[in-house]
């Protein structure tokens, strides 16, 4: 009887540390189709290197059109989400990318490829600092489930033994 109350009080406290870990982030961008799907749907294709990241906007140099109005020379500022999680896409500042856009927007299911890195390394983009942020519960969670789980278990041994000490003469 001592067993399963200290076994079902274990459970209590593991499923509470479960219910109160920060949650992971919902992914709620789901993209259908292919890349040709992608490129025959787009009302612009340019490739440029990124000039400026925001958390609303990017801007790019344009190199060369394949499909739209933009100038080569000229820069485009193309909107886009802060977040993959909302169908965005994590520009890094001196990258060349090849990019789809539809009214003036961009995102991860536009069609999007990055052709090259910079050699220096850059400050990352908004969207990436949020992914990271949001990878998962940090350790010291674990860590503290693990603790409050081992001290209800011991709080309910000691709570047995004195019950069981005070009823023998």
């Amino acid at each position: 009887m001592r067993l399963r109350a200290l076994l079902v009080v274990a459970l209590a406290a593991l499923g509470l540390v479960v219910v109160m870990s920060p949650p992971k982030p919902a992914w709620a961008c789901s993209c259908v189709g292919s890349t040709t799907e992608q490129d025959a749907n787009a009302d612009s294709t340019v490739v440029g290197t990124v000039s400026q990241v925001t958390d609303r906007a990017i801007r790019l140099n344009v190199e060369s059109v394949e499909k739209g109005g933009a100038q080569v020379g000229n820069s485009l500022t193309l909107r886009v989400s802060p977040g993959e999680a909302a169908c965005g896409y994590a520009f890094r500042l001196g990258t060349r990318y090849r990019v789809n856009s539809y009214g003036g927007a961009t995102g991860v299911c536009a069609g999007i490829r990055e052709l090259s890195s910079p050699a220096a390394a850059t400050t990352p983009s908004v969207a990436t600092a949020e992914r990271t942020r949001a990878a998962g519960p940090p350790a010291w969670w674990i860590v503290g489930g693990v603790t409050v789980a081992v001290l209800a278990a011991a709080g309910l041994v000691v709570a047995a033994r004195r019950r069981t000490g005070r009823g023998q003469p």
